[in-house]
């Protein structure tokens, strides 16, 4: 008998949502000030209280402003023709449904009723699942099903082919599925699923078995879905993975294609049916990715190794657990300690995970301005481009890495060698380069030669780890003049270079911090006939890799090596 008046409670919460714009106004003032038009008004709960903090808006406009302690908002619009017209001003607040009236020319009184997300979570809750396919039609097998897609048609097409939207589909993941299976302590969780099959974890956080939910989830959920995302409540910042570190509210309003869908999401303004819409700034902080960009691996029993030695400035971060877990996606801890160590004042000072993975690119041009498609443009307001969030969610794809670092090469002659120095900079990541996977990592490689193609012996500077590729093959580059950059894991036995569920600590960690450059110096052996007359050509190239190369594996191969960067000086007689 409780669940079900909870559920009627809940039912009648949301169904007050909608007849609010119904409800009498009361008498406040709105008219001119100087110049401008201002609006002025109150937003209170259901039973008439006033609610401080409320963000009131122009809806779809950045024109805004809050409530005051008493629910009292004076609402400036730089428009004063605007008086003429009948204008829709919505009013969010976070825990409550958003909600709007319709201001209308002449009008004396305006206020805004707003009723509060009810925080029970259901976890037997029906999922919708977004049709990976896009929009189910009208007269489809599956007709009168709910899809997100129906109305988000371009943000479907933009999350269906992600990797958000492939989290169930990503062999790599599936093999080392496989080889974390067979390697497992009988203390670790079994923790894939929880942030790459979430719909199925959260039946059991941490004993998922992700094999299982691949295969029963593979023709229903691909990904990560909105409903999913759109149903987060709070995040736990902290090394636990996935679904694990999040709270949810999920409750159903009844099954019918305009039944009220409860979601979270960035915007106080959303107030069209059937969304039931709830203001949610977490959606646009970096603690929101943190879920599953952001976790470690738990060492046994008290067992710890000295984090401080690789990363010196750990102490203060308590995400370090004074070394008793290995870093694993490790992105959102690198992100806030770019963010701590830039200064007041600083561009990039407050930039979050989704002003760079949810952002616009050139091939998006135009950029649209509705976050719903097709008639249902009708019924929702136009946005400014930069209030909307496409959903790709671009990673480590060509186009990011082509402009995530620089190279900076100077040579000169010294004598009888040619001394070189090359710069690697971190331009446009706000985390270490490389990011995510222990596996990840970057080889620089520095070459001079001759015009004729004779190359120059290397006389002193670094070259290549083992890890590079020892073999024969073309894209094997140990013992090459360069570097590499990586985090390097290792077992109780000394092996490098293992899963992160076998490492009990970290031998180093060079890759490149957010904003930083690495500089590297090599000294060049010029052939015994130089006389400046013949042209030096130094080159320096700069390739991401998702593996290691391990000569006991089949060797990676080209393909996946991608160039990031490369750079060529020219060194003739008068750079001599």
């Amino acid at each position: 008998m409780r669940s079900q008046r909870i559920l009627l409670a809940l039912l009648s919460s949301c169904a007050a949502l909608f007849l609010l714009l119904a409800i009498p106004a009361r008498t406040v003032q709105a008219g001119e000030r100087g110049d401008k038009f201002v609006i002025t008004g109150s937003v209170r709960d259901e039973i008439g209280r006033p609610l401080p903090g409320a963000r009131v808006r122009l809806q779809g406009s950045d024109q805004m402003t809050e409530t005051d302690g008493r629910g009292a908002f004076a609402l400036t619009l730089k428009d004063p023709g605007l008086r003429w017209f009948r204008l829709p001003i919505t009013a969010g607040k976070e825990g409550w449904f958003n909600n709007g009236v319709l201001y209308q020319p002449g009008a004396k009184d305006l206020t805004i009723y707003l009723s509060r997300v009810p925080t029970i979570d259901y976890a037997d809750y029906p999922f919708m699942i977004t049709s990976p396919a896009g929009p189910i039609p009208p007269q489809g097998g599956m007709m009168g099903r709910r899809d997100c897609g129906n109305c988000h048609t371009t943000h479907l097409w933009e999350w269906g082919p992600s990797k958000m939207g492939q989290t169930t589909r990503n062999p790599k993941v599936l093999e080392a599925y496989k080889q974390f299976s067979r390697d497992r302590r009988p203390d670790q969780a079994n923790s894939c699923a929880d942030c790459h099959a979430p719909l199925a974890a959260l039946q059991a956080p941490g004993r998922t078995d992700y094999g299982f939910a691949v295969a029963d989830n593979l023709n229903i959920s691909k990904g990560i879905e909105c409903d999913f995302c759109h149903k987060i409540s709070k995040v736990e910042v902290g090394n636990k993975p996935g679904v694990q570190a999040i709270s949810m509210t999920r409750f159903s309003t009844g099954g019918g294609m305009m039944a009220p869908v409860m979601a979270y999401g960035p915007y106080d303004d959303v107030v069209t049916m059937p969304m039931a819409a709830s203001y949610k700034p977490l959606f646009t902080k970096s603690e929101f990715c943190s879920s599953c960009h952001q976790d470690a691996t738990p060492l046994p029993g008290s067992a710890t190794w000295d984090y401080k030695k690789v990363y010196p400035e750990a102490a203060r971060y308590p995400l370090y657990e004074q070394g008793k877990v290995i870093p694993n996606q490790w992105t959102y801890q690198e992100w806030l300690e770019w963010q701590d160590n830039l200064p007041d004042g600083d561009q990039d000072k407050g930039r979050q995970c989704q002003d760079c993975h949810m952002n616009w690119t050139k091939d998006m041009v135009p950029y649209y301005r509705y976050v719903v498609s097709g008639r249902v443009k009708q019924v929702a307001n136009e946005r400014d481009p930069a209030a909307i969030f496409p959903h790709k969610f671009e990673g480590a794809t060509p186009k990011r890495l082509e402009g995530a670092a620089r190279l900076h090469v100077v040579g000169n002659q010294q004598g009888d060698s040619l001394k070189v120095t090359v710069g690697v900079t971190n331009v446009n990541a706000g985390h270490r380069l490389p990011t995510g996977q222990t596996t990840r990592n970057l080889i620089l490689l520095v070459r001079a030669e001759t015009e004729s193609g004779a190359l120059l012996k290397l006389l002193d500077g670094p070259v290549v780890p083992s890890w590079g590729g020892s073999g024969k093959d073309k894209a094997d580059y140990s013992g090459r003049p360069g570097k590499g950059f990586a985090r390097i894991t290792a077992d109780g036995e000394g092996r490098l270079n293992v899963p992160v569920w076998r490492a009990t600590r970290l031998v180093s960690d060079n890759r490149i911090k957010a904003k930083e450059t690495d500089e590297s110096s090599y000294t060049f052996q010029l052939p015994a006939s130089f006389a400046g007359d013949e042209p030096v050509y130094i080159t320096a190239s700069l390739i991401y890799r998702k593996d290691f190369r391990d000569p006991a594996k089949p060797a990676v191969g080209q393909s996946e090596d991608f160039l990031m960067q490369k750079e060529t000086i020219t060194l003739g007689e008068n750079e001599l």
